[in-house]
């Protein structure tokens, strides 16, 4: 049957799709970003780039047409001999500027602003104005005589150098200086984006551990309600479990012991009124006693086994006591019990653990270990009771025995020493069991109280 969802779980799963959500974001937004930074960059690359190497292209193609513009007419007054070489013809003059046109082109192609148009316009114009007098000059300077210079030609040559400095200046100050100035622009805009990002990226990756570490609070806080919840339970149904055993093993003692010790007289009485009668009949009472004192133990036996009466009566140190007692008068062993010199107080749930996982290691050791020495130590730390066991006997290889499939009944022994750990581990506390073949075992038990 589907489990319904409780309002805190819906809660629980509607932050984890939060914070799933929200870490999608964060990356798309970054991705974003940063797509966004390397199109600027490329942008700044590509056009700005190619219109500053345009600018640089078209201040050297200018140049150079002037100077072919000048050694020609130089070379048709003779005043420059060092011309000459220069002076080849008036079509090798003008590819110069037809190079600056070519440059001017590629300049209107790059330019993304209007601005850059505009400028690109105003050049043009400009140059055809220049290019249109630059002919007009070596026009008139072939009509004169050679080794002559007219004042016209002078004065056309003047109004040439001057329009020569004006677009020089230009293409330096108007279009150079201003994509230099627009690379300084996109720069700082494209640090401001950068800056805007990273801190976009802040206070989502802080949103983000916020709301994370928030749902794990919740989920840890949830953890310890249930581990809380779990062992209230567990601590119910020991209690309940122990309440139960108590009430049967007094029911076995006050009333089936009192029924068998009242039959063990009566039969008692029949036998001695029977003193003259037959053999067999007597043979049969005597025989009836002898079941009935069987009964009455076995009786004491099961009251025992179901609720110890010592740890309601003596405490736990003394039930251990009785326990190591009890095991060196059965099996000859020879124990070292070492225990707190104070009084120790624990939880019912606590001591009768321990007494159980004391007296499970002990009949183990009887039915199995066939050990020598026995060494039993119980002892309080700050914030835990720690309970040790070590024995000389066989012992088994635990690692193996853990993990084999149950199918035998010497397998009890391991159900009994897993099941007391289940329950140690329930209390949050830690049960370790370290046995070799041939080494003996020895169990170490820690609680948190």
């Amino acid at each position: 049957m589907e489990r319904m969802l409780n309002f805190k779980e819906k809660k629980l799963l509607l932050a984890f799709g939060f914070l799933i959500l929200l870490t999608l974001v964060i990356g798309l937004a970054g991705i974003s970003q940063i797509q966004g930074l390397t199109r600027k960059i490329e942008v700044l690359g590509k056009n700005n780039l190619s219109l500053e190497s345009a600018v640089l292209e078209m201040r050297i193609k200018n140049a150079n047409y002037a100077m072919g513009i000048r050694n020609y007419v130089y070379w048709r007054s003779a005043r420059y001999l060092g011309a000459v070489p220069m002076a080849v013809g008036a079509n090798k003059i003008f590819s110069a500027g037809e190079s600056f046109k070519q440059q001017l082109q590629l300049y209107r192609q790059s330019a993304y602003l209007n601005q850059q148009k505009e400028w690109a316009n105003q050049a043009q114009l400009a140059f055809d104005e220049l290019f249109v007098l630059g002919k007009k000059i070596i026009q008139l300077v072939d009509q004169e005589e050679f080794g002559k210079v007219s004042e016209a030609v002078n004065g056309l040559l003047m109004s040439f150098e001057n329009r020569i400095y004006k677009i020089d200046e230009f293409l330096d100050n108007a279009m150079g200086k201003s994509n230099l100035e627009e690379v300084a622009r996109q720069m700082i805009l494209t640090r401001t984006d950068k800056e805007r990002a990273i801190f976009f990226l802040k206070i989502s990756l802080a949103t983000a551990l916020i709301v994370g570490s928030l749902i794990a609070l919740a989920v840890y806080r949830r953890r310890i309600k249930e581990r809380l919840y779990r062992q209230n339970m567990f601590n119910r149904m020991i209690n309940v479990e122990e309440d139960e055993r108590k009430r049967l093993s007094n029911a076995v003692h006050d009333e089936m012991g009192q029924g068998l010790s009242a039959l063990k007289i009566y039969l008692g009485l029949l036998s001695q009124e029977l003193y003259s009668s037959p053999e067999e009949l007597k043979s049969k009472v005597e025989e009836c006693k002898k079941i009935t004192s069987q009964l009455i133990e076995k009786s004491h036996n099961i009251s025992f086994l179901l609720r110890p009466p010592d740890l309601d009566e003596v405490g736990l140190l003394e039930s251990l006591e009785s326990l190591l007692l009890e095991s060196r008068h059965l099996t000859g062993v020879e124990y070292i019990f070492q225990k707190p010199q104070s009084l120790l107080e624990l939880p019912p749930e606590f001591s009768l653990l321990i007494y159980r996982i004391t007296q499970e290691l002990l009949t183990n050791m009887a039915k199995y270990a066939k050990a020598k020495n026995v060494e039993v130590s119980i002892k309080r730390n700050s914030g835990s009771v720690e309970l040790f066991y070590r024995d000389n006997g066989q012992g088994f290889d635990y690692n193996h025995a853990a993990h084999k499939f149950l199918r035998r009944q010497e397998d009890k022994f391991r159900l009994g020493l897993l099941g007391l750990k289940e329950r140690v581990e329930v209390l949050d506390g830690s049960m370790l069991i370290n046995s070799s073949l041939g080494k003996g075992m020895s169990v170490s038990v820690a609680l948190p109280i």
